[in-house]
């Protein structure tokens, strides 16, 4: 019986978005990001550590060790952003794709949102949307602070009623919590099979599968549906990275029907004014700009 490998690097807050995508590269299987819990209380309220270190993991099949002087050495350009070098271990095939599971709890996001992931119990409290995750092999649990900040600002400002695009889906977290808002329809498009699969298991978990219509794919060329995204979107959500941001800014402003905002996560700070310029150079207005420790949330509407 063949076993995995796991891989673990601890780094700077700063540093997460680039150990990710240099794991992502490498383990096609998925990473966890692993935020620093301060305390977890039966409200399903957190409290984080923002200037803890902050452990990135992901899994590969034991016959992969060929791969690991190359993640190692691309690890080696995050320089001090990079706190502990990659630790490598076996685990047995029966609980490697499981062991990332006991590190994810109920947490409280919002007002209202309440994420709890399919293998934890929680008692609702009345009022409380509840959105039942299991994220599979896709990115999207809810825990790290870019979908944190997407989540609470969709509440915000997601109205009944309203068309909703997810560029980028994930997990399906941000799709299905849409749905559970009051969203009439959610497009969400993903470009992994993993993520288009987890999308359409979440929303069929918590009973949004009617709302929410999931296909592998993008914005420009690599659009899925038939009929064209412009102008048609409420709000459009992409909880991505800073370089897809910059790369997509123009179909992201555009897929805005003209009151329609666009929550973009995932930006890095020191990158956040090169993705304000791309998407002003798109014909996109920055309203507003969230923050949590050095990760940014920009709320973009069409330019006046």
């Amino acid at each position: 019986m063949s076993g995995h490998l796991e891989l673990t690097v601890t780094v700077q807050p700063h540093a997460v978005e680039a150990a990710a995508d240099v794991l992502r590269a490498h383990a096609p299987a998925g990473v966890s990001i692993e935020p620093p819990f301060e305390a977890l209380d039966e409200d399903g309220n957190v409290a984080f550590d923002a200037d803890a270190p902050i452990r990135v993991r992901a899994w590969l099949a034991a016959g992969a060790r060929a791969d690991i002087d190359a993640i190692r050495s691309d690890l080696a350009a995050l320089g001090d952003g990079l706190l502990e070098p990659l630790a490598v271990r076996a685990v047995e095939s029966e609980a490697w794709a499981d062991t990332w599971k006991e590190h994810f709890h109920a947490m409280r996001v919002g007002e209202r949102l309440l994420l709890r992931p399919a293998w934890r119990t929680y008692a609702a409290q009345p009022g409380d949307v509840v959105v039942e995750i299991d994220p599979g092999q896709a990115f999207g649990t809810g825990q790290h602070a870019t979908t944190r900040m997407c989540l609470a600002e969709l509440e915000r400002q997601l109205r009944p009623g309203a068309r909703v695009l997810d560029v980028g889906s994930g997990s399906g977290v941000l799709s299905t919590a849409a749905a559970l808002l009051g969203a009439e329809h959610v497009d969400a498009v993903d470009i992994d099979p993993a993520a288009v699969s987890a999308t359409a298991d979440n929303a069929r978990r918590n009973g949004v599968d009617a709302i929410v219509r999931i296909a592998h794919g993008s914005l420009d060329a690599a659009w899925p549906f038939d009929k064209p995204p412009d102008g048609r979107y409420d709000v459009t959500l992409g909880n991505l990275s800073s370089r897809v941001v910059r790369e997509l800014a123009g179909p992201l402003v555009s897929s805005l029907a003209p009151d329609g905002v666009a929550l973009l996560s995932g930006i890095i700070d020191e990158q956040e004014a090169a993705c304000v310029m791309a998407l002003g150079a798109a014909g996109g207005r920055v309203a507003e700009t969230l923050a949590e420790d050095d990760w940014r949330l920009l709320v973009v509407t069409r330019g006046a």
